[in-house]
This record gives structure tokens, C-alpha cells and sequence, in this order.
């Protein structure tokens, strides 16, 4: 019964030492996992900050462009309704008024 016991207990120990290890293996690499998962997070972190970075710098260069070109077709467009409405107060001022006889008459 003592030698049983003895057997048993040295199971036990060896049991609990094997347990242990690989309690202490599989730590290590859930910690290189977990390093690994970090550092791939952190690369595309990079990766999604200098393409925005370039976005906005595009935005940036196209918005200036656009700008003095919109202030021109502003300019245009102001022109354009301006003669327009001298167009409209000709004609309205040209109402009941007989129109003239071509020249080649």
C-alpha cells in the first residue's frame, strides 16, 4: 500500500511538472501571437494614416484649382445674367413696337 502510494504521488508530481510546462509553452506563444497580432496592427494603422494623409493632400491640391476656377465661372456666370437681363428689358421695352423692315428690302 506504501509503495502505491508512493507511485501515485510521484504521478502526481510528474503530472502536474508536465501541466505546468505546457501551461508555460502555450503562454509563450499566445504572447507571440499576441506580438505578432500587435505589430501587424500597428503596420496597417501606418499603412491607413499615410494613404490618408495622401488623400488629404490630394483634396487639398484639387480644391485650390477648383476654387479659381469656380471664382472665374462665378465671374462668367454674373456676366452672362447681366446680359441676360439686358436682353429681357430690350425685349420688353420692344413690346407693341412694329419690327423693322429687313435691309435687304
Amino acid at each position: 500500500m506504501m509503495k502505491q502510494g508512493k507511485e501515485i504521488q510521484a504521478l502526481k508530481k510528474k503530472l502536474e511538472a508536465k501541466m505546468n510546462e505546457r501551461l508555460k509553452i502555450r503562454e509563450q506563444e499566445h504572447n507571440k501571437i499576441l506580438q505578432r497580432y500587435q505589430n501587424v496592427k500597428k503596420e496597417i494603422e501606418n499603412q491607413q494614416k499615410i494613404e490618408q494623409d495622401k488623400r488629404e493632400r490630394l483634396y487639398k491640391n484639387s480644391q485650390r484649382p477648383q476654387t479659381a476656377q469656380s471664382s472665374r465661372s462665378t465671374m462668367s456666370m454674373s456676366k452672362m445674367q447681366s446680359t441676360s437681363k439686358m436682353q429681357t428689358s430690350t425685349m420688353r421695352s420692344m413690346r407693341g413696337k412694329p419690327a423693322s423692315k429687313p435691309s435687304h428690302y
